[in-house]
Parts: C-alpha cells; sequence; structure tokens
C-alpha cells in the first residue's frame, strides 16, 4: 500500500470514528432528555396537584425547554417514499423530461381525482371541484392502471401529451432487449456510472 492510500485509508479510519461518537455522544444526549423530562413532568404534576401555580409554570417551561431541545436532536423526517410510486414516476421520466411541471401537475390532478373518495351523489360541478372521484388505494394496481387511463384520456386538454405505451426500461427489459442476463447488463451499467459515462451524451 501507498503512503497515499494509507494516508487516505487513516483519515477515513478517523472520519468513521468520529461520525460513530458523534451518534453515541447524540444517543447519550436524547436519553438524558428523555430522563430529565419524565421527572419535570413528574414535579410539575405534583405543583398541579398541591396548586403551586409558581412551581407548576416553571417545570412547564422546563418541559417546553426539554422537548425543543427533543425535536433539534431528533428532527422529525419526512415520510418515505413508497418505491412503487416512485417507479411508477421514474418509468414515466419520458412525458416529464417533455413537459417539465406541466406533467408534475397533471399527474398530481389524476393523482387527486383517482383517491378523492367517491361520492354516489356527485354532479358534474362537485366532481370539478374535487368533491369526489374514483376512491382507490394509493399503490394498488388499480390505482396506477387508473393514473395510466386519466393521463392518457385528458392530458391533450391540457395541451400535453401522453402515451402509456411510452416507458423507461426496467434494467431487466433492457438487459432481456441486448440479449444478456440481467446480472451481466447491471455489471456493465455500473462499470460505465463508474467512469463517468453515463449520460454523458445529455446536453
Amino acid at each position: 500500500m501507498s503512503n497515499d492510500q494509507q494516508q487516505q485509508s487513516y483519515l477515513q479510519t478517523i472520519a468513521t470514528m468520529r461520525q460513530e461518537r458523534s451518534q453515541r455522544e447524540r444517543l447519550n444526549q436524547l436519553e438524558n432528555i428523555q430522563v430529565d423530562y419524565r421527572e419535570a413532568v413528574r414535579e410539575r404534576d405534583a405543583a398541579a396537584a398541591r396548586g403551586d401555580l409558581d412551581e407548576f409554570e416553571l417545570r412547564d417551561t422546563d418541559c417546553e425547554r426539554l422537548e425543543a431541545d427533543w425535536r433539534h436532536l431528533n428532527p422529525q423526517r419526512p415520510p418515505q417514499a413508497d418505491p412503487r410510486m416512485v417507479e411508477f414516476v421514474k418509468r414515466r421520466a419520458p412525458f416529464v423530461e417533455r413537459h417539465g411541471q406541466a406533467a408534475i401537475q397533471a399527474m398530481d390532478m389524476a393523482h387527486r381525482y383517482v383517491t378523492t373518495p367517491r361520492n354516489p351523489n356527485a354532479t358534474p360541478a362537485s366532481i370539478r371541484n374535487g368533491q369526489s372521484g374514483m376512491g382507490l388505494q394509493p399503490n394498488t394496481p388499480q390505482y396506477f392502471e387508473a393514473m395510466d387511463n386519466l393521463l392518457t384520456m385528458y392530458s391533450k386538454d391540457y395541451g400535453l401529451r401522453y402515451d402509456p405505451e411510452e416507458l423507461l426500461l426496467t434494467p431487466n427489459e433492457a438487459a432481456r432487449i441486448s440479449g444478456v442476463s440481467a446480472n451481466q447488463y447491471n455489471d456493465a451499467l455500473r462499470q460505465v456510472a463508474a467512469q463517468g459515462r453515463l449520460g454523458a451524451d445529455k446536453k
């Protein structure tokens, strides 16, 4: 191993150790906040039971500070997108690339209509106002079929062209067309990406 490689390996080891130490410290802080919070709540509730308003407000302020500390160290993460939805949108990249934000808005409108509960007493006006839809569960085969059908039928009303057959190939489909196994195709794709040649012809 060359000196440069040894130096790089050493620096990576230090970075990993620092990250692990930071994670341990964060977990310890969260644990301490939980202990302090339980104690502050107990003291606040005891003060409320005694009718000691000053002590109650003091301990409640402690609770609020600890809640803020908890949120700072443990921020709420947005829910992860369903992989079926990610795949649906990714395969329709030609539509999105062609029409940009207008395509995304069309997909969003279709999604709202497909997932809005069905109203048996709906009128055309109430449907236009979003008060009735198809009532389908997102990320089901019926949902994706309805999305394709709506985009096919109504995209032209917004000056867009949607073709449900115009899809990006999956790696397995591309491998089958190329006449190689999926593993061979994916290995070659990784090599091209590692060389920085993937999408190099895009402007």
